[in-house]
This record gives C-alpha cells, sequence and structure tokens, in this order.
C-alpha cells in the first residue's frame, strides 16, 4: 500500500512540475503543494501525509542563495507559516485535521505564487462556499475542473474559479 501512495504522489508531482517554471528554486514547493491538495480530493489522508512530508521538506530545503531578491523578500515572509501547516499535516492521518491545515497553507501558497507570478502555465484559484463548516476555502489547482480537496468524495465538484492566474510568460 506504501509503495502505490509513493507512485501516486510521484506521479503527481510530476505532472505538476509543468505548471512552474523551469529555473525557480520555489518550484518543489508548488509541486509538492499540487499533489498535497490531489491526495486531500481523493481522501486519502495517508497519501496527504506522504505529500505533506514532501512539501515540508521542499519548505526546508529552499535554496536561499539562488531566490532573486524580491523572492527572499516574500518567502522569508510566508516560509514560517507555510512550513507550520506543513508539518501538522504530515503529522496527522486525521483528514478534517490536514484540511483544516490545507486552508491556511493555501492562503499562504496563493500569496506566493500570486505575488512572485511563478507559473508558466495558467492556475487556478477556486473557492468552496461549504469547505471549514460553512466558512468556506480557497485552494490552487493547475487544472479548471473543480476537484475539491475540502469535500473530497462526499462534494468533489463543489466550488467554482474565483480566479485565473495568468502564466508569467509574453
Amino acid at each position: 500500500m506504501k509503495k502505490i501512495m509513493i507512485i501516486i504522489a510521484v506521479v503527481t508531482a510530476v505532472a505538476t512540475n509543468k505548471t512552474m517554471a523551469q529555473n525557480s528554486s520555489l518550484q518543489p514547493v508548488v509541486s509538492a503543494y499540487l499533489s498535497l491538495k490531489n491526495m486531500l480530493a481523493k481522501d486519502n489522508a495517508d497519501s496527504a501525509m506522504f505529500a505533506a512530508k514532501n512539501l515540508f521538506k521542499n519548505i526546508n530545503d529552499v535554496p536561499m542563495e539562488k531566490l532573486t531578491s524580491n523572492e527572499r523578500k516574500v518567502w522569508m515572509k510566508l516560509q514560517k507559516d507555510l512550513s507550520y501547516d506543513a508539518e501538522h499535516i504530515k503529522s496527522t492521518d486525521k483528514i478534517d485535521h490536514q484540511r483544516e491545515h490545507f486552508a491556511k497553507l493555501s492562503q499562504n501558497m496563493y500569496k506566493m505564487i500570486k505575488v512572485l507570478n511563478l507559473n508558466i502555465d495558467i492556475m487556478y484559484y477556486q473557492f468552496c462556499p461549504m469547505a471549514e463548516e460553512g466558512k468556506g476555502a480557497y485552494w490552487i489547482s493547475e487544472i479548471q475542473t473543480i476537484k475539491n480537496p475540502y469535500m473530497g468524495r462526499k462534494m468533489p465538484t463543489c466550488g467554482s474559479i474565483k480566479e485565473t492566474l495568468k502564466n508569467n510568460t509574453k
């Protein structure tokens, strides 16, 4: 079972890598986030834990010396919160708790992607009004189709695109 989860996480990470600029030192962070999002959408807490471990590692392994001064400034503001939520997600197999931290994680990932304009492909900022006990929550997706990481199989298509994050290529 663990081998299958690892294969799924690796395949998802490889598939989502195309969304990020090839030279960005923050690419592994966003790719791992997208993998985590996809595991939560499948209601797979164990795979989400694995994806969050990868995300946590990637957050802590960002090579600061390779970041531009603007990237470094933004990263320094967000790194601690990103790491905190990834650590909580990787430390539990309780999917509701994972999703609570994913909501906060998604807010900070959005700030990072938006401010630094990291994506080379279009990405989507999506929202589910039913998440977080009716308060609603956002997430970032590499695809237009709604695959809700908060509601999983219960309501897989609940949500809508709130913003299209244009690519950074001209």
